[in-house]
């Protein structure tokens, strides 16, 4: 089982570099937080984040995505969304160790 200092420095790392991908890549959504979900045998890193400029999604995402592998196995879903007139993809992402 990975301990509470493990999760917070890896919550930390994915907000940082998804913000950082973000930033720049002149995006305007800043990720918050990570949410963890304990199991038995493992524990569940689940988030999400949305790319604006849909030109620039393949860039983002190729980038985020790279990123996250390096934990493993990821489960990676995107959508467009239109939403009272604004267009954006939105990205959410888990994987457990």
């Amino acid at each position: 089982m990975i301990s509470s200092e493990e999760k917070e420095k890896i919550k930390e790392e994915i907000v940082e570099k998804i913000n950082s991908v973000l930033e720049k890549n002149n995006e305007s959504f800043r990720l918050d937080k990570i949410n963890v979900l304990n199991k038995n045998e493992t524990v569940k890193f689940m988030g999400n984040y949305r790319v604006y400029d849909r030109k620039k999604y393949d860039t983002v995402s190729r980038e985020i995505n790279s990123f996250l592998k390096k934990y493993g196995d990821v489960e990676i879903k995107s959508k467009k969304i239109r939403d009272s007139g604004m267009k954006f993809t939105t990205v959410s992402f888990n994987f457990e160790l």
